[in-house]
């Protein structure tokens, strides 16, 4: 194949690629997730068990699909992807609301769904756009086309939470049909599924940016069990070059303590914004302004891949990380905004330098597989991390239930803010253990 042809596939796939990741990531029903399912007709019980179904899921496949990926081809994962994005979303705008254990049935429907679009796409879009970066003789470029990525997904995730809060908020949708003169008035209840069709859209786009993507083709055409055993050989030899190797061993030992923590507070955020006393009115401004964040960072985390060692960055990150939980720890009103903004460019700068980094250093044919074993690290340790809180939090309860007699808030609120008061000293125990961990396998 001609070089020029080279370049225009690689510049092909690069712009479909930022168009998928952009699509895929940021949804419009975000900012009233949990909402939207409590509204739906589901308990706080199913909402939480739905999660884990949705965890589960991606660990499971999340491997597999990488293996498939380097086998079958990234296209075809991709193109899968778009697929069962659309299907996840078709399958809640049939829920019906109130609908009992129907309604129940369908979202785990929707969950296992989604996890499967999760794990198809993981490793295999930035896979095939790497590749034809590599191809073309471009591959020094990834930096930025990285750079670029993060901070247009970012762009599009602060639209999304935007218009899918909009959207969802009954007097706004009236206060904008009053000023262009309508005098139609809707309810909530007719809002409910508004953020599913718009996401619905996005998964259409998903999928045409998939269908659009090229790659060289399959060398012979095997059969799917063929396919399948050099799957798993694929998976098995992927595991023990990331075993044997210190580089991306240690790649993946500190995505795992970062993502695993800042994540366990992100999850948190909304409780958080409570304690310190900020409006309900502002939550969906202040996901949207940190979303805004990514912006500036990945191209700040770009100069530093570029002029300092792995080492240096991760530790950078780690440190900042580190002041922001001992800020979160003091819970001050209004003020703890602050702490929060390190926590969040500290994960954004985490996503680049995992992705640069093993991008970068994993053998081609292996790619896919190995950014999906990120996937699946960073997934295991974060609902291993959500366990242990879960106990953290069970163990305050009991003694907190002893000094406040009302219960209910106030002992509530309690629990939550003592509960930050461990995660600084977890995370240094934690990190300090993968540190001794990386010296025991490979020495200095």
């Amino acid at each position: 194949m001609a070089a020029s042809d080279l370049d225009k596939i690689a510049q092909r796939n690069v712009r479909a690629f930022t168009l998928f990741r952009m699509f895929f990531s940021a949804r419009f029903y975000y900012p009233v997730y949990a909402l939207l399912f409590l509204d739906y007709g589901l308990t706080l019980e199913q909402f939480g068990l739905l999660n884990g179904i949705w965890a589960a899921t991606i660990v499971l496949l999340e491997v597999p699909s990488g293996a498939l990926a380097d086998t079958l081809g990234r296209r075809k994962l991709l193109i899968a992807t778009g697929i069962f994005m659309v299907l996840e979303m078709l399958v809640l705008l049939v829920a019906p609301i109130d609908g009992g254990a129907v309604l129940f049935s369908l979202f785990v429907l929707n969950r296992v769904l989604s996890g499967a679009a999760e794990a198809a796409a993981s490793g295999a879009d930035e896979a095939l756009a790497y590749d034809s970066l590599k191809a073309a003789g471009q591959e020094h470029r990834w930096g930025h086309v990285l750079e670029r990525v993060q901070r247009d997904t970012s762009l599009a995730f602060f639209v999304a939470m935007m218009v899918g809060a909009a959207v969802y908020d009954a007097e706004l949708v009236n206060a904008v049909l009053r000023l262009f003169g309508s005098a139609q008035v809707v309810a909530s209840e007719q809002l409910i599924k508004v953020p599913i069709i718009l996401t619905l859209l996005s998964s259409l786009v998903v999928l045409a940016m998939a269908l659009r993507m090229q790659e060289s083709p399959l060398k012979a055409h095997v059969s799917v069990r063929a396919t399948l055993a050099r799957s798993w050989r694929q998976s098995v030899a992927a595991s023990q070059w990331i075993w044997l190797t210190a580089f991306p061993f240690g790649v993946l030992l500190a995505a795992m303590v970062l993502d695993s923590v800042v994540r366990q507070f992100l999850t948190l955020a909304s409780e958080y914004w409570s304690v310190i006393e900020l409006p309900i009115a502002s939550y969906g401004l202040i996901g949207s302004g940190m979303a805004l964040m990514g912006v500036f960072v990945p191209r700040f985390a770009r100069i530093l891949a570029d002029s300092y060692s792995p080492a240096l960055n991760f530790v950078f990150v780690g440190v900042g990380v580190l002041l922001g939980l001992i800020g979160l720890s003091m819970a001050l009103p209004y003020w703890g905004i602050l702490p929060t903004m390190l926590l969040y460019a500290g994960i954004q700068m985490t996503g680049y330098f995992v992705s640069r980094y093993l991008n970068e250093t994993a053998p081609s044919e292996q790619r896919a597989t190995v950014l999906s074993f990120r996937g699946l690290s960073t997934n295991f340790f974060y609902g291993a991390v959500a366990l242990l809180y879960a106990g953290l939090i069970a163990s305050i309860r009991a003694d907190q239930l002893q000094t406040f007699e009302g219960g209910g808030a106030a002992v509530e609120d309690a629990v939550f803010v003592e509960s930050l008061g461990w995660f600084p000293g977890f995370f240094l125990v934690l990190t300090l253990s993968v540190f001794l961990l990386h010296r025991f396998r490979f020495g200095r």
